[in-house]
């Protein structure tokens, strides 16, 4: 793997990002690639290095901006700086803005990760509703090397530690990942290239505005001046260590779970006490991940909660984890469940007044409101080759085969006799057993929207889509759903 933390000169910043977009093969010739531009000093300088590599790598540009509604007037300014500078650059420009105090109320989450979340929808749906290939951030060494210590202070493992990846998935990328932020900044200063600065990042309210401003400055005067680039080597070492661990728990993973026609993960617990403690604790991670769709909440003390369910001095036991997940030892067997903890939230936002059917209309559009349920749909088409890991699934999305779909599409109450076949089951199933299976409330299991073709049930919206529209190696074209709370947007 090419180091992506080695530090250049401010003279060399678009040699640097040009030897990261070849070492790292983030571009190739003829793809269109997204700028994320906030009007800060790493995007600008992201934006204006590309555009003068746009040539030698024979790619096209367009420039996204979010505007986050945060601070009023400057929010709005900020957005037509951007917007002025893309029309002065000639390119493609995107822009719309989002309520992210809302959704941070609405889904329990900080205002950065709501604006993260935002953020990234955002990004992707320019990405699919536009032809882009690559989305381009501004992340630079310094925020890598903040990324890693903000990970060690709140207690953290080889993920943690591998920082900021300078390419994921072949949809992201980073090229200015080995510069530092002094150095963007001379940059900008020699082009005349002029910015907004964004006074919320210098509020030592929030951690990493401590970690920036008063905790590395420390570290760099009183304990090793080459503390960031320091951090962010060790972020390149781990990050390679990670990628070869995750092919060695994947080989054991499936020796040791399997899974019920219901979607309950199983695990054996003989095999998980032969196991070292590092790849035990790794197997739940990922039996966790796959149930959950992710691992926001969850910690190194519920993964220690579930072995400890391993202890030959157990018997039958059970516990509660985050994002609705029970784990229950049943003799050799550890089963992952998903329960209805998380969905009755988004339930208890749904309209429960009378709930009627609602034709999509085709050709798809881009995005609907379903006000019955009090949620919008959100349509987009891309290559199979542009899926995107299972990690990145949420439960509020899916993924389906464009050529095993009857259209138009309806979205509907679930309905006496409804049956499907959850996504790897080996058989069908009575919607109803599903929810009881799932230990879903009755009273809310006419507000779960199911989504259905001419033919069968697609999907039973944020629970399990159907096995037979399912993504294979014969699938050419993707269809991505996502619903979402009407007020969220």
């Amino acid at each position: 793997m090419p180091p992506s933390s080695t530090p250049c000169d401010a003279k060399d910043i678009e040699t640097t990002v040009e030897k990261a977009l070849t070492d790292h093969a983030m571009v190739s010739p003829g793809e269109r690639v997204l700028v994320g531009v906030s009007g800060g000093p790493d995007s600008m300088a992201l934006l204006f290095v590309l555009y003068r590599l746009r040539s030698r790598f024979q790619i096209q540009i367009g420039v996204a901006h979010l505007n986050h509604c945060l601070r009023g007037e400057s929010s709005a300014q900020e957005a037509t700086f951007v917007q002025q500078t893309a029309e002065t650059l000639a390119l493609p420009f995107h822009m719309t803005s989002a309520r992210v105090a809302k959704v941070k109320k609405r889904l329990g989450l900080s205002m950065e990760e709501a604006g993260r979340l935002l953020r990234y929808a955002f990004f992707s749906k320019t990405m699919m509703d536009h032809g882009y290939d690559k989305l381009a951030l501004g992340h630079n060494l310094d925020d890598n090397a903040e990324q890693v210590l903000l990970a060690l202070l709140r207690g953290t493992g080889p993920l943690g530690l591998s920082g900021i990846a300078p390419a994921r998935n072949n949809r992201m990328i980073r090229p200015l990942l080995r510069v530092r932020r002094a150095q963007i900044e001379e940059y900008l200063r020699e082009k005349g290239i002029s910015v907004v600065r964004d006074a919320s990042n210098e509020d030592l309210a929030f951690l990493r505005n401590r970690i920036r401003h008063r905790l590395l400055p420390l570290l760099a005067e009183e304990y090793n001046p080459q503390i960031i680039p320091g951090l962010a080597h060790l972020a390149d070492i781990m990050r390679c260590e990670q990628e070869w661990i995750e092919s060695m728990v994947e080989k054991s993973y499936g020796t040791t779970v399997t899974e019920n026609q219901d979607g309950t993960l199983l695990l054996s617990v003989p095999q998980l006490r032969l196991a070292h403690p590092a790849l035990a604790r790794r197997l739940v991670r990922m039996a966790l991940s796959r149930r959950a769709g992710s691992l926001r909440k969850i910690t190194f003390t519920h993964i220690q909660s579930v072995l400890d369910l391993v202890s030959k001095d157990m018997g039958e036991k059970g516990i509660h984890l985050p994002q609705g997940i029970r784990v229950q030892r049943s003799g050799n067997r550890l089963a992952f469940c998903k329960t209805d903890g998380r969905k009755s939230k988004m339930a208890d936002a749904w309209n429960p007044k009378a709930v009627s059917t609602s034709i999509v209309p085709f050709p798809l559009p881009t995005t609907m409101a379903v006000h019955p349920f009090g949620i919008g749909l959100r349509f987009s088409c891309f290559r199979s080759s542009q899926l995107p890991s299972w990690e990145q699934v949420e439960p509020n999305q899916a993924h389906l085969d464009w050529a095993k779909i009857s259209f138009p599409l309806v979205v509907r109450p679930p309905a006496p006799g409804d049956r499907f076949t959850p996504l790897g089951a080996a058989g069908s199933q009575k919607v109803k057993k599903y929810f009881i299976d799932h230990r879903i409330p009755q009273k809310i299991r006419r507000f779960i929207p199911i989504l259905a073709d001419q033919r069968r049930i697609l999907w039973v919206m944020g629970q399990r889509m159907d096995d037979h529209c399912k993504i294979t190696k014969e699938t050419e074209i993707v269809l991505s759903i996502e619903f979402f709370l009407l007020d969220s947007r």
